[in-house]
């Protein structure tokens, strides 16, 4: 009977976040590490974590960086929405999305 209560079980697959590197972020994002940059330096988007890598220190992006990362674009470029504009905007869909 244990034999077939395990064969029954869902094996559950523990899945890792996906992490992008700076360069893989920008690529997919269409942005540029300059204005990468310059929204990290205005809080608009944060690494998910910062790796050591080879004696630097690597900043780690998840999937989550990435859609605002294309959304801060989609404002900035589309829509000609300024940095403290872009600021307001993000933070209200932060509020929505609680």
């Amino acid at each position: 009977m244990a034999s077939r209560t395990a064969r029954t079980r869902k094996r559950t697959r523990r899945t890792e976040p996906v992490l992008l590197t700076r360069g893989v972020l920008c690529t997919i994002a269409g942005v540029s590490e300059r204005e990468l940059s310059v929204w990290e330096h205005e809080e608009l988007i944060a690494p998910a974590r910062v790796a050591q890598v080879g004696g630097h220190r690597e900043p780690l992006y998840g999937s989550d960086a990435l859609e605002r990362a294309r959304v801060i674009r989609t404002l900035a470029e589309d829509l000609e929405v300024n940095i403290p504009g872009i600021g307001v905007i993000l933070h209200l869909l932060d509020q929505l999305d609680r």
